[in-house]
């Protein structure tokens, strides 16, 4: 596998904070000052917060936290479109604390073929058990890699095969960083530091099964 054929496709970033008072009318404010820098098409009311969307990206503000899920095109784009949102969402709420913010990436990496995907995990990452695997039964549609790391944050890697189209490499990371702040100052260092980790040790071990 070329590891430079790994692209994000996908960011999801989260807060969470301790239940706060979220009525309808702030909802519709909100969504007035938000929908004016970003195209949401559309505003859910939800028995717990509510939900923006466009077919390409959407929003929660809920009770409890903040979701913000965008198609990567540029990633620093991206970022910073999460970053603008959660501080719009903060100031018009007057969220004092916060509990836990996460990043998830999502990337892909195209291959040779049809199961290629699954040949890469099962003869490259798994050093070629395939036979082992058989002794779990037959219809094996492919394996995957699930690494946790305790570094900086709690780090949840998943290599698999994407199985709507086994050509395609699927790698996901997920980084959670659950000590309370008050402030969003330090949140493009952990974006950023969830990109560089994916696009550097993650990369780098992808290749090392070329």
């Amino acid at each position: 596998m070329n590891p430079e054929l790994l692209t994000c496709r996908r960011l999801t970033a989260g807060l969470v904070y301790p239940p706060i008072n979220l009525e309808p009318v702030i909802v519709n404010r909100l969504y007035a000052v938000i929908s004016e820098r970003y195209p949401y098409q559309t505003l859910t009311h939800l028995p717990d917060g509510a939900r923006m969307a466009n077919p390409q990206n959407d929003c929660f503000i809920q009770l409890t936290r903040i979701q913000v899920n965008e198609e990567i095109v540029h990633f620093q784009t991206a970022k910073e479109t999460a970053l603008d949102i959660f501080e719009t969402i903060q100031k018009h709420l007057a969220i004092p604390q916060f509990l836990t913010f996460g990043v998830k990436l999502t990337a892909f990496a195209s291959l040779d073929g049809p199961g290629a995907a699954v040949d890469f995990v099962e003869k490259g990452l798994f050093g070629g058990q395939s036979e082992t695997l058989d002794i779990l039964g037959d219809g094996r549609q492919g394996t995957g890699l699930r690494i946790v790391l305790h570094r900086d944050g709690a780090y949840e890697l998943k290599i698999e095969p994407f199985f709507n189209d086994t050509s395609q490499l699927y790698v996901e990371l997920d980084v959670q960083h659950p000590s309370p702040f008050s402030g969003l100052e330090g949140l493009e260092v952990k974006f950023d530091g969830a990109y560089n980790y994916l696009f550097g040790e993650v990369r780098e071990y992808l290749a090392k099964f070329n």
